[in-house]
């Protein structure tokens, strides 16, 4: 039986060799990334134009920063038949498409869902991220764009794979 697949967007929010996160461990007992940290990003909605659009509003609506010229980096199938968040099953597969952005107004940022943290790219494989998220982080640093998937077990990460995939200077 396949799960039903959402279709989401994330961005990540860059600045001299750091990288914005939500830490999800303080203000949002978030569903999914509670005590976790993970890019600002959410489902894409109807009223969306675009997926740029929705990862642009998603940015808004989580740290009220306002994020422009985003540029695409690659998609994600996060497969999750057999995965479990704090022993319960997931309910969808989710297809996430990665944004980065190096053109914001940080003027008004606040937390929205939980601390917004700006962290050396150096450091973010020290931060509490999901299995998944830290083969996205490899990915992002290995291929100019990707189309990958990941599958877990539980909450155990079983599987990763690049489908396609563009190298960084090539």
């Amino acid at each position: 039986m396949s799960l039903p697949t959402i279709i989401a967007t994330a961005c990540f929010l860059r600045d001299k060799g750091k990288t914005l996160f939500v830490d999800y461990s303080v203000l949002h007992n978030h569903p999914i990334h509670d005590g976790k940290h993970a890019a600002p990003g959410g489902k894409v909605e109807a009223s969306d134009n675009s997926l740029e659009e929705a990862a642009s509003r998603e940015v808004l609506e989580e740290t009220n920063i306002r994020a422009y010229n985003l540029i695409y980096r690659g998609t994600v199938l996060f497969l999750n038949e057999k995965r479990t968040i704090n022993g319960k099953p997931m309910k969808n597969n989710w297809e996430v498409y990665f944004y980065d952005c190096h053109n914001f107004d940080a003027t008004d940022a606040r937390p929205k869902e939980g601390n917004l943290v700006w962290v050396n790219d150096d450091n973010v494989l020290d931060l509490p991220l999901h299995e998944g998220d830290r083969v996205l982080w490899g990915w992002m640093q290995e291929y100019q764009e990707f189309k990958g998937e990941v599958m877990h077990e539980g909450d155990k990460l079983t599987e990763k794979r690049i489908i396609s995939g563009r190298k960084l200077n090539s």
